[in-house]
C-alpha cells in the first residue's frame, strides 16, 4: 500500500512540473463565460448613444454591451476580495447629458451579512474605471424589491443634479456634485416601510424610496423643476411629484392605494 502510495505521489508531482513547465509566462488571463452571475434586476440604455446599454446584477458587478462583439463586458472585475460587498449594484444609470458618465449604486446587504456601508460608483469612460464615494448607509444590490425600479436618476437640465432613493427608512437623498456628496431631502414625504418579511432578518429591512423621475420639459433656471418619486409602502399614496425642483412633494392625487409603485 504504501509503495503504491508513493508511487501515486511521485506521478502527480512529475505531472504538475511538466505542466508548469508548458505554461507560456507570457500569457494574458481572461475571464471565462459560466453562465451566472446573479439575477439581472435592471437594463438602462443610454439617450444618446445607440447600442449603450447598461446592466446590473445583484451579486455578480455590473456590465457593457459591446455591440461590435454582440458581447457583455465586465466593469466591476476591479473590485477586491475586501470590498466584494460593491459586486451588488442596487442601481445603475447612464448620464443623459454625458454620453461617457454613467453611476452604479453599490452595496449587497443592509442586513447583519454585511457591516459595510454601500457608495456610489461614478465612471466618466462609460465603466472601464471608476471613482468612488462612500454613503452613510447600507445598500441592497441582493435585497428584497432589487428589481422595482432605478434608485439613481440625473437632471437631464443639469447633470451635477443627482437623486437617490436609499433603503432601510434613509429616504430619498441629492447630490449636486455629480455624485460627489450627498444631503438628505426632508420634504420628501416617506421612507418607504414595507417589508417584505418581517419575520427574517432577510426581508425585514424597509425597502425604501424605488425610484425617482425628472421630466425633461420642465426646465426652469438651468434644472428640472418636474420631479416624480416613488416610495415602498403599501398603506397610503405612495407617487410624490415636485414642481418646485424638490423643494416640496406632493402625492399625486387620485392614485390607487393598497399597491406597490414598481416601474
Amino acid at each position: 500500500m504504501h509503495t503504491k502510495g508513493f508511487a501515486l505521489v511521485a506521478l502527480l508531482a512529475t505531472i504538475s512540473t511538466a505542466f508548469a513547465a508548458g505554461v507560456d509566462s507570457t500569457y494574458t488571463w481572461q475571464n471565462v463565460e459560466i453562465g451566472g452571475g446573479g439575477f439581472v434586476p435592471g437594463i438602462t440604455f443610454s439617450p444618446l448613444q445607440k447600442d449603450l446599454i447598461y446592466v446590473r446584477t445583484d451579486i455578480g458587478g455590473c456590465y457593457r454591451w459591446n455591440a461590435s462583439t454582440n458581447r457583455w463586458v465586465q466593469l466591476l472585475n476591479w473590485v477586491s476580495a475586501a470590498d466584494w460587498h460593491l459586486l451588488g449594484v442596487d442601481s445603475m444609470i447612464p448620464d443623459p447629458v454625458n454620453v461617457n458618465r454613467v453611476y452604479a449604486l453599490a452595496g449587497t446587504y443592509t442586513n447583519s451579512w454585511d457591516p459595510k456601508n454601500g457608495a456610489v460608483l461614478r465612471s466618466d469612460d462609460q465603466g472601464d474605471t471608476w471613482s468612488q464615494f462612500s454613503l452613510p448607509f447600507k445598500v441592497g444590490g441582493n435585497m428584497p424589491a432589487r428589481g422595482m425600479g432605478e434608485r439613481l436618476a440625473v437632471d437631464p437640465n443639469n447633470n451635477n443634479i443627482v437623486y437617490l432613493g436609499a433603503r432601510s427608512g434613509n429616504g430619498l437623498y441629492k447630490s449636486t456634485d455629480a455624485g460627489q456628496t450627498w444631503a438628505k431631502v426632508s420634504s420628501f414625504p416617506l421612507t418607504g416601510k414595507f417589508q417584505v418579511d418581517p419575520t427574517s432578518d432577510y426581508g425585514k429591512d424597509p425597502v425604501g424610496v424605488v425610484w425617482v423621475k425628472f421630466d425633461k420639459t420642465s426646465i426652469s433656471g438651468g434644472k428640472s423643476q418636474i420631479i416624480y418619486g416613488a416610495a415602498a409602502d403599501n398603506t397610503t399614496a405612495n407617487i410624490f411629484v415636485s414642481k418646485d425642483s424638490g423643494s416640496t412633494w406632493t402625492a399625486i392625487p387620485g392614485q390607487p392605494t393598497g399597491y406597490l409603485p414598481k416601474r
